[in-house]
């Protein structure tokens, strides 16, 4: 019998009536012969409703308290899964994170998997019951503490059982019909990629895309884990399989994602090292930047970062503590990166031309490798900049 781990997220699980309907295909599976892990996130906008009832509480809550609140969300929903499930006669049993033995290390809020036991996960498989598992979250294996693992870590959770206990599937389903060429929101002309590779998936999460998890993607392509991005709601849709990387001859865009509400930092007369833990502090944060240079300038050391606005003050304050005398300046507020993913970008030079042409106007920063290219804008350009450059260069390419 193959072994599937499916993921569902926290609109597929949204309402009882979304419940029952998930419960209804997980049942059809489970009755074709196959085993099922099934992994799910908190319903609906529950994580953002416990999150802000802390902040009613106090404008930094522990986070220790916060990842034991958060936590309750996927506990939830999976114990009504397992509810509907057990009322349909399929026998089901649901784990939380830590009895599912998701060991992790003792980040709260961003916690990293150090291992996965699975022990009790591979008993109830035996004895034929299917099995819930509450996603984003485990327990620190060092002080046996509750953690939950960053934003959209349900599916970091599915792919790393997906690799632990050696699944045949990994599907992760989402309210979208697959991964798309753009945000439909924005580009209505955005089509869903029937397939993509690792590289690209991981390039596209990374710079603003939220269809999978960052992290989980780099775990699948790590350990070679076939993906199906597909949806809870359109179930006859083959969504996007995503896996092995193809070979190009030519510079192609294969998508654009984009993130918004970013900021231009200029930290001077910083130290040597510096960078290290200033990126370190913003991970334990659950952000990125976008953008990160160093140099050195007449006037000493510098380093430029683009990143979220709301971090923009906690960044200020923690380099004065790490780096005194050093000073962050922002140099823009209010904007917006747009990044284009592909393949052989400096093989075809032009083509990098036909990117900034299409822009219609010079970016704040041009930031270009040979399968991603950022181009850092006013915010207000954004929705133009996204339409203009899918219809050149995504669009253009297939007909």
């Amino acid at each position: 019998m193959s072994l599937y781990i499916q993921k569902y997220g926290g609109t597929s699980v949204g309402t009882l009536e979304r419940i029952r309907a998930v419960a209804e295909h997980i049942a059809a599976t489970y009755r074709q012969g196959h085993r099922l892990v099934v992994v799910v996130s908190a319903m609906g906008q529950q994580t953002d409703e416990l999150l802000d009832m802390a902040l009613a509480l106090s404008p930094e809550p522990p986070q220790r308290e916060v990842d034991m609140l958060l936590s309750v969300g996927e506990r939830i929903s999976m114990s009504l899964l397992a509810i509907a499930l057990n009322e349909m006669k399929v026998p089901t049993v649901s784990f939380t994170g830590s009895q599912s033995g998701i060991l992790t290390d003792d980040t709260h809020g961003n916690a990293r998997i150090q291992k996965i036991l699975g022990d009790r996960i591979r008993k109830a498989l035996d004895s034929g019951k299917l099995v819930i598992v509450a996603g984003f979250q485990g327990m620190s294996e060092a002080g046996k503490e509750i953690t939950t693992l960053g934003r959209g870590g349900s599916d970091l959770t599915a792919i790393a059982l997906a690799h632990t206990l050696k699944a045949d599937r990994c599907q992760i389903y989402k309210d979208v019909d697959g991964v798309c060429s753009a945000d439909p929101r924005l580009v209505p002309s955005a089509q869903v990629m029937p397939s993509m590779s690792w590289d690209s998936l991981s390039h596209l999460t990374w710079y603003g895309s939220g269809v999978v998890h960052n992290r989980g993607v780099h775990l699948a392509k790590k350990y070679q884990i076939p993906l199906e991005i597909r949806s809870s709601f359109n179930l006859e849709t083959p969504g996007t399989l995503v896996g092995g990387s193809k070979t190009v001859e030519r510079a192609v865009v294969h998508a654009i994602t984009h993130r918004k509400d970013l900021s231009w930092i200029r930290i001077s007369d910083c130290q040597a090292g510096t960078i290290s833990p200033v990126l370190s502090y913003l991970f334990t944060l659950g952000e990125h930047p976008l953008f990160v240079q160093q140099q050195h300038t007449e006037h000493g050391l510098t380093m430029d970062l683009v990143l979220s606005q709301k971090f923009k003050d906690k960044l200020a304050a923690f380099i004065t503590k790490v780096c005194p005398g050093a000073k962050a300046n922002e140099r823009g507020h209010g904007l917006a990166c747009i990044t284009l993913v592909g393949d052989g970008f400096w093989q075809q030079p032009e083509l990098l031309g036909r990117m900034l042409e299409s822009l219609g106007q010079s970016p704040l920063l041009f930031d270009c490798k040979n399968a991603v290219a950022n181009l850092l804008i006013p915010q207000e350009h954004l929705e133009q900049g996204l339409r203009s450059l899918h219809r050149d260069l995504i669009e253009a390419a297939v007909q």
